[in-house]
């Protein structure tokens, strides 16, 4: 089924406590995100005070997105068989001990053992909540508006992550930024019973072993391999080894896949043009503004002499803009369908992208980098309302779970890829500079990473045209202004 009703009609009235349900659902999609960036401002002070190396603080902040990447696939299965609510009550419970462990952690080992086990606890939570959101919203405009502002949760939490964790280094301690996020995990657990429905009642499907192994192998390894890039480089063999360990793990996955009763991925789901394309553009956006977060934090601090709590406040309008979007962007989905929604996200990233890099950096110009940050933002938000909406479009409401899991991973993959890709292209362009002598090798290494990744998501409309266009396989979700509804690849 779609997630849009095909022709015009009735405002809906949504059934009473939704909004609490949803806010509560989405406070824990936004701290798992957070989480993701939380080290971000906090990890300089980190660093001196339990003397980390550049490997520690590298592997301190992967530890969390490699264990919520690789177990989200059988968080899903496990969300079936263990129920809904069940095991969202528990992931949180997980994800809030291991806060609390990490805002204790006295050295470096702690805290990546802390990391790891915060990442276990959301890869258990995320699946759970977005399979709990389409209970709480079970069809129609109602539904595609949650799905449209869940979309958005995933780069805001991001932002919160920079900002709280800026504003507690400068006025507490870098430990408070993890003791927030235990904090309002377990009001959330004291909260669910009361407030989230139990969802459907547990299925005793059996439970891929093999499958889990093999995926989480697989997504852990080639993970860790990108995220070796930055301090090795990517000719070097702690680079190249587990990026062809994890490669070959992944396809003997997807073999596998294909040879089980009950697979944790069927190897139809991603068949799909529309639902790929979809899913690219979900992993996209947060994959920019998590590289963003990261270049314009060396940037400004290192180049510019902004404090971490300045750094952080930078990020105020970028999160404020996103919380904007939030309030639009189910009407916007649902007045102009995906394609035309996701297509103009794409678009609004590359200004912002063209004027945080061509303009801002090139000419020394903070306004002109503010101005594209705040263009940006609105640009990521505009395109993950429809990416989401996209992804799910069609599931049945026994996939919710798998569906909420493929759609998590490719959130969580885009930042680990995209920081790869873009410090790498910063690093050897600053390099190229350096041997010729130019003073401002850093910042033109900055600008070059900023226009480069313009110029992929100018390469990524054109994707989005095509891999999002009307076919004759299935239904679109369709504006609902009255106009006739588009037809596209969303599977039935």
């Amino acid at each position: 089924m779609d997630d849009f009703p095909q022709t015009a009609a009735p405002v809906e009235t949504e059934p009473s406590g939704t909004g609490a349900r949803f806010a509560l659902l989405g406070a824990v999609q936004l701290l798992l995100n957070a989480s993701v960036s939380v080290t971000f401002a906090a990890g300089p002070a980190m660093q001196r005070e339990l003397g980390l190396s550049r490997i520690d603080l590298i592997l301190d902040s992967a530890a969390y997105g490699l264990a919520f990447s690789g177990l989200l696939l059988l968080g899903g299965r496990l969300t079936d068989r263990v129920g809904q609510r069940r095991l969202f009550s528990r992931g949180t419970a997980l994800f809030a001990l291991a806060s609390l462990a990490a805002a204790l952690a006295p050295t470096s080992p702690f805290v990546l053992a802390a990391r790891f086990l915060q990442g276990c606890g959301a890869a258990l939570a995320a699946p759970a909540a977005m399979a709990l959101l389409r209970v709480v919203f079970p069809g129609g405009r109602a539904r595609a508006t949650a799905l449209a502002r869940w979309g958005l949760l995933a780069s805001l939490g991001a932002a919160v992550g920079i900002v709280l964790s800026g504003v507690l280094v400068a006025w507490l301690n870098w430990r408070w930024s993890f003791g927030v996020l235990a904090a309002v995990a377990a009001a959330v657990l004291v909260l669910s019973p009361r407030v989230l429905p139990s969802g459907p009642a547990p299925v005793r499907v059996p439970v891929d072993v093999l499958g889990a192994v093999l995926g989480t192998l697989a997504l852990s390894t080639l993970g860790y391999g990108l995220v070796m890039v930055g301090p090795h480089g990517w000719a070097a063999p702690e680079v190249l080894a587990p990026l062809a360990l994890g490669g070959t793990l992944l396809g003997v996955f997807a073999a596998a896949q294909r040879r089980v009763r009950a697979p944790l991925l069927p190897p139809g789901f991603l068949a799909s043009r529309y639902r790929a394309t979809a899913l690219v553009c979900a992993l996209l956006g947060p994959a920019i503004g998590a590289s963003t977060a990261f270049l314009l934090a060396l940037y400004v601090q290192q180049e510019r002499g902004y404090s971490a709590l300045e750094n952080a406040l930078a990020f105020v309008p970028y999160s404020a803009v996103l919380l904007g979007v939030g309030f639009v962007a189910g009407r916007i989905v649902a007045r102009h369908g995906v394609r035309a929604v996701a297509v103009g996200g794409l678009a609004v990233i590359a200004a912002g992208l063209f004027l945080i890099g061509a303009v801002g950096l090139r000419t020394g110009s903070m306004p002109a980098v503010l101005t594209g940050l705040i263009v940006l933002s609105a640009g990521i938000g505009t395109l993950m309302s429809a990416a989401v909406v996209g992804a799910v479009a069609g599931v049945p409401e026994e996939q919710s779970a798998l569906a909420g899991a493929v759609v998590n991973t490719a959130i969580l993959a885009g930042p680990t890829i995209s920081l790869a890709l873009i410090t790498s292209a910063a690093d050897a362009r600053t390099a190229s500079l350096l041997a010729a002598g130019d003073p401002a090798a850093a910042t033109g290494g900055y600008a070059f990473a900023f226009e480069a990744a313009c110029g992929v998501f100018v390469l990524a409309i054109a994707l989005a045209v095509y891999g999002l266009a009307p076919t004759r396989r299935a239904a679109e979700p369709a504006p609902v202004s009255g106009r006739p509804a588009e037809r596209s690849s969303t599977p039935a």
